[in-house]
């Protein structure tokens, strides 16, 4: 399999593409809402990609979408995820506001995985984490943080091979690979799941969450994290809304179309939270103003990549559309991300 970590093209060269069939329930029978294009790195493609929806089930996806042979070119050597343990977020006496928001970040992340791992596995006895989608292993080592005193063994599996070399460093036990197609993971063994937002960017999310509710121990919790299209930000930026992702969210999920996922693969659902998500209105800040004024001045203001990078603009950005999107949240129940947990029955 070829890293993301290989050398990215020309973003003029054509791209190899796949028009596929609904990724929910296998109709070709769609509905093109509009088309958009790359816009957080230069050296991927300036192709246009359509967001369709299936007028059989309803899902929403991109198709005809980059094939899956293309993925060196669509995730780039800079692509944000490979690059999250930084300096200076790993400096605890730095009072910086770039580390001070790392630190409120991974007590956020802390917080959230205290809940779903008491629901996954209550009490203080070891428990098994995987996190699908871990990059350098920085959520992963904040999980193992969480509660002292209790025995976290920590997994992860990404397509990044740099990025899986530095969560092994780390101190956890990662694969490199596509989890679909795993098959070094055991089987029937981990208390919790955690993919945070990876399920959108896959080639088959039917066979993803098949092969989480594999790994899963009966009772087992599958949490993941995905784009919500049925919010109001989505409504009414269409297709500047940075939840796209363009061109790697492949599958974009709402509530119902969860719910049939989760039949699908005989996993029952549990809930369906939403999350504060203030990359995506950076995201799509950055794109807006992108048609407007062109790349240099778009990226300045909204920095789609360095928003990732502690700094204090970083801070301020992600301050603002935090608050955004939690009076987005009050007022109409919902933002454009979600957070959905399965859980495997006992017995199966």
């Amino acid at each position: 399999m070829t890293s993301p970590a290989s050398a990215a093209q020309d973003p003029e060269a054509p791209i190899r593409t796949e028009d596929v069939p609904c990724t929910g329930c296998g109709a070709h029978d769609d509905e093109v809402l509009f088309e958009g294009r790359e816009h957080e790195y230069r050296n991927t493609t300036n192709a246009l990609f359509p967001i369709v929806r299936c007028n059989v089930c309803g899902l929403v996806r991109l198709n005809p979408r980059p094939a899956v042979s293309e993925l060196s070119r669509i995730y780039p050597p800079e692509y944000y995820a490979y690059h999250l343990v930084h300096e200076e977020g790993d400096q605890p006496g730095r009072l910086s506001p770039g580390a001070l928001g790392e630190r409120i970040k991974a007590r956020r992340y802390q917080s959230r995985f205290r809940h779903l791992l008491e629901r996954a596995a209550p009490g203080t006895g070891l428990a098994r984490v995987l996190d699908v989608g871990c990059a350098d292993g920085r959520l992963l080592t904040w999980y193992r943080d969480a509660i002292p005193g209790r025995t976290i063994e920590t997994y992860g599996i990404d397509i990044g091979e740099e990025a899986v070399e530095r969560a092994r460093r780390a101190g956890h036990i990662a694969v490199a690979g596509r989890f679909e197609v795993d098959t070094e993971l055991p089987d029937g063994t981990f208390d919790l799941i955690v993919a945070s937002h990876v399920i959108e960017h896959v080639d088959d999310p039917v066979g993803f969450a098949r092969r989480a509710a594999a790994l899963l121990r009966p009772g087992g919790l599958f949490m993941f994290a995905t784009p919500n299209v049925d919010s109001a930000d989505v409504r009414r930026f269409g297709r500047l809304w940075g939840g796209w992702h363009f061109p790697r969210h492949w599958t974009l999920y709402d509530p119902k179309s969860a719910q049939r996922l989760a039949e699908q693969v005989g996993l029952t659902l549990e809930s369906i939270g939403y999350e504060v998500n203030p990359v995506f209105w950076n995201w799509t800040c950055h794109a807006w103003l992108r048609e407007r004024r062109g790349d240099d001045f778009a990226d300045k203001v909204f920095p789609p990549v360095g928003i990732f990078q502690p700094s204090p603009r970083s801070f301020v950005l992600l301050s603002v559309f935090t608050v955004i999107d939690i009076l987005q949240k009050l007022i109409t129940g919902r933002t454009g991300s979600m957070q959905v947990e399965l859980r495997r029955p006992i017995g199966r």
